[in-house]
């Protein structure tokens, strides 16, 4: 039988906490993060999707853009509520803003999408880009 020169080494975990555990930067996920993850868990909702499509007035379920805003946010909330998660404890307008940053990310903000022709956002010169 032939032995190796080969050192031991160390074998990697088999479980996502040991693995987590010896992560080397531990980074805190922000607010922005913890939303947007749970808006995709949302995303294939339609009621939740009712309340973002909207880029005017007119054509929001409450009609209004901000009220919208704020029951997509109580959506995300009581989500949170469900898994856990520290959005729980967040006031709705917080979550709403938090919201349209994780929209931006996607350059999916209604103003964004009420600016796109021929699938390219237009901006004026008096737009700086922010909602």
């Amino acid at each position: 039988m032939q032995q190796s020169n080969r050192l031991p080494y160390e074998r990697l975990p088999t479980n996502t906490a040991a693995h987590l555990a010896h992560r080397k930067l531990k980074a805190k996920r922000t607010l922005n993060d913890m939303v947007e993850d749970i808006h995709l868990s949302l995303v294939e909702d339609a009621k939740y999707i009712g309340f973002l499509d909207a880029v005017y007035d007119e054509q929001a379920v409450e009609g209004s853009l901000a009220a919208d805003n704020l029951e997509a946010a109580h959506m995300i909330r009581e989500k949170a509520v469900k898994i856990g998660s520290d959005i729980r404890k967040e006031r709705k307008a917080t979550i709403a803003k938090s919201l349209n940053i994780v929209l931006r990310r996607y350059e999916w903000s209604r103003k964004e999408r009420r600016n796109i022709v021929d699938g390219e956002i237009v901006r004026t010169e008096n737009e700086n880009g922010n909602d």
